[in-house]
């Protein structure tokens, strides 16, 4: 199975002819940067959780004296070109996009931007780490040193596609990231995907003002905290029927607002859909004697006004 993955892999994607263009900054490399490269893929191939659980695994014993040491794999990505390995990322990218690999969520690119936390530890830390104090249920109070990232997806119903990420530095927020983030996936991937989804922290008019400057509709959670905007579409939806519909097991009640001159910021109209849904889930009732269905409130999504987002017609 593993071999065939990698005849696979060079077939389609000619990927471990690609990773060869990959540098770093070693001045008198004794081992090839492909060959790190290659071994840092061969973990992720195996599924394994690290590069020492590699060089253990039982099945790739015979493969030890052909993989660079651990050590050596960690000082060499360390010192990699990102420049590079983003370059790899965008030639995967448009092979599989050529080939129709991928595919668009209900007619529409989605690109899918989020903060993720990775790589934790009390004890190796770097210059990039954040750092926080957490405490054991003895009482006692350790320093936990962690990596943040954002992270930008290309959403698809079968195959979620990875553009790129950027690292949350010590000291700025996610925000702060993903901006960078959202900049550098908009030149290097200006007809990847025509929407962008956050959730409630996106919901800034610096982001959603860069993303119409590309022509970019722009998808955000609508929390209370915005005061203006939600009330305004709270307003709105006790004066207006909303559309009612069943999608599998879920009924919604649906609600579609166009707003402006409600977000200081943002001088554009705000498309709002506010939606409730109920999935019938018998509990009991408070009085232990009948059963009822639990009723789940959904939350404010906000948009661009000329939006693409439908409404499935009641069944």
């Amino acid at each position: 199975m593993f071999k065939k993955l990698i005849d696979y892999s060079n077939k389609i994607f000619d990927l471990f002819s690609i990773i060869a263009s990959i540098t770093d900054r070693r001045i008198k490399a004794q081992i090839a940067t492909v060959k790190i490269v290659a071994a840092i893929i061969v973990m992720h191939f195996t599924n394994q959780g690290s590069l020492h659980s590699l060089s253990q695994e039982i099945a790739f014993k015979k493969l030890k004296a052909y993989l660079p040491s651990v050590s050596t794999i960690a000082r060499t990505a360390d010192s990699m070109d990102l420049a590079d390995i983003r370059d790899v990322a965008l030639a995967i990218y448009k092979k599989a996009r050529a080939k129709k690999m991928l595919a668009p969520c209900h007619g529409m690119w989605v690109g899918v931007v989020d903060g993720h936390e990775q790589i934790t530890s009390a004890y190796c830390k770097c210059k990039y780490c954040k750092s926080r104090t957490v405490t054991r249920k003895d009482g006692i109070k350790d320093i936990q040193y962690y990596h943040e990232f954002t992270t930008f997806i290309l959403a698809g119903p079968k195959v979620s596609f990875i553009l790129d990420l950027e690292p949350i530095l010590p000291g700025e927020g996610e925000i702060t990231s993903a901006y960078r983030l959202i900049e550098r996936v908009l030149a290097n991937y200006p007809k990847a995907f025509s929407v962008v989804i956050g959730d409630g922290l996106y919901l800034k008019e610096t982001v959603f003002n860069l993303l119409k400057a590309h022509h970019k509709y722009a998808i955000a959670v609508l929390k209370e905290e915005r005061r203006q905007l939600f009330e305004e579409a709270n307003r709105l939806s006790l004066l207006s029927e909303p559309e009612s519909y069943r999608q599998g097991r879920t009924y919604y009640r649906v609600w579609d607002h166009s707003i402006s001159g409600c977000w200081d910021g943002y001088g554009a109209d705000v498309r709002v859909i506010v939606s409730e849904e109920a999935t019938p889930v018998r509990v009991h009732s408070k009085d232990g004697r009948s059963f009822e269905d639990k009723l789940k409130q959904g939350k404010l999504d906000v948009g661009h006004k000329s939006a693409p987002l439908k409404i499935i017609p009641a069944v």
